[in-house]
């Protein structure tokens, strides 16, 4: 461990906190199309990465469905990729988003420094956190010449929040390239990084019925709405029957005026499974609902998504690379790693699923995630980097 590039980082804390600040006050929700290539324009200038090749990657459109139940196709941003001595003989990916979840509608919008170690900001901690202190640490890697021997590769990606759906093909061509990869996803709000990971799958249900006067002409109507619901009452009564599957129930939509027969519902639904059997147990079982929807007169369904995010379990690689970390961990004068399993999911699943064993919480400590009290703790921007 260089102390020279150590001190170097501790000087740079009041940059890295104004970095933050002016790149998350930057609107890059991830259906926000127009913020997202300005904040993807804003990183390629900042980066500034020294010896590097840069390429604009195209992803893509993703293929959403809409409240009506119709599947319609919408522009992705580009990922961001960074080459360092591509042809050296160890070589490391180093990735995480640059989206978040706040609409440009959100409230939630600037950052405000609640106190000396307390930043609160949409995007502070998940993940443009990890964004800022990647980007010094590689600084500091080079500046101080302590890559000498290393290629690595930086991919920011404009989706994983909704499940990285344009990048996913990405991640898995790329996988065979690295040794391993460092993601940086905010580490929990305690210290701890993560080990494992479940599988989560997103799953829209469209029901088509037949509408019809509700006074006049009630029992020439095919209620979609009722359909629906019985659909995803007994999909939410698989729950308990699994260990480690959690059914939910995320969203229904459907109808309009109390006096027509709803001709469309559309369901939304999440699944979280501890390994690749429960997800084909769950969707056997799903497959099986929709048939049975089809075989009622008058009915028409259909079943979109899929296990998108497969679960991280733990492998021998897996170990080898957390025994790194915790070593790094050990020569820069941090405390002991500790480890802790989790049910979210992330892009470190998607690159453990194509081979490529990972860490994937080296971004700062934070926590309110997903939130309008979303925070990061600035002295954890140095001590990560």
């Amino acid at each position: 461990m260089s102390v020279d590039a150590c001190a170097w980082l501790e000087l740079q804390q009041g940059q890295m906190v104004s970095d933050l600040i002016e790149l998350s006050n930057q609107n890059s929700g991830s259906g926000n199309l127009p913020g997202l290539l300005r904040v993807a324009d804003w990183l390629e200038d900042w980066m500034d990465l020294r010896d590097t090749r840069f390429e604009r990657i195209h992803l893509p459109p993703r293929r959403m469905v809409n409240d009506e139940g119709d599947e319609l196709a919408f522009d992705a941003a580009p990922a961001l990729r960074w080459d360092f001595q591509p042809k050296a003989e160890r070589r490391v990916l180093l990735a995480i988003h640059y989206d978040t979840v706040f609409s440009p509608l959100s409230p939630f919008q600037e950052c405000e420094l609640i106190s000396s170690d307390k930043l609160q900001g949409p995007g502070v901690a998940d993940a443009k956190g990890g964004i800022v202190l990647l980007r010094y640490a590689l600084k500091a890697l080079t500046e101080f010449s302590l890559a000498h021997d290393c290629g690595w590769t930086v991919v920011l990606n404009p989706d994983e929040e909704i499940g990285s759906p344009s990048a996913a093909k990405l991640f898995q061509d790329i996988a065979p390239e690295f040794d391993f990869g460092l993601l940086f996803e905010p580490a929990l709000p305690t210290g701890e990084l993560v080990s494992e990971r479940k599988g989560s799958g997103n799953f829209d249900i469209v029901v088509r019925g037949k509408a019809a006067h509700a006074g006049r002409d009630f029992e020439a109507g095919r209620n979609a709405v009722v359909k629906l619901c019985e659909l995803l009452s007994s999909l939410a009564a698989l729950n308990g029957l699994r260990p480690g599957v959690t059914i939910n129930i995320g969203a229904v939509r459907g109808g309009s005026a109390v006096n027509i027969v709803p001709d469309t519902a559309v369901g939304r639904v999440n699944v979280r499974v501890n390994d690749s059997a429960s997800g084909d147990w769950f969707v056997e079982h799903l497959e099986q609902a929709v048939l049975g929807v089809n075989q009622q007169p008058g009915f028409r369904c259909h079943r979109f998504g899929g296990l998108t995010s497969p679960p991280k379990p733990m492998t021998d690689a897996m170990r080898q690379v957390m025994l790194g970390i915790e070593n790094a961990a050990l020569a820069s004068g941090q405390p002991p790693i500790r480890w802790k399993s989790t049910g979210g999911v992330c892009d470190g699943n998607k690159l453990a699923a194509a081979g490529l064993a990972n860490i994937d919480t080296l971004g700062p400590i934070g926590d309110g995630l997903h939130s309008t009290s979303e925070w990061v703790q600035p002295s954890s921007l140095v001590q990560k980097a």
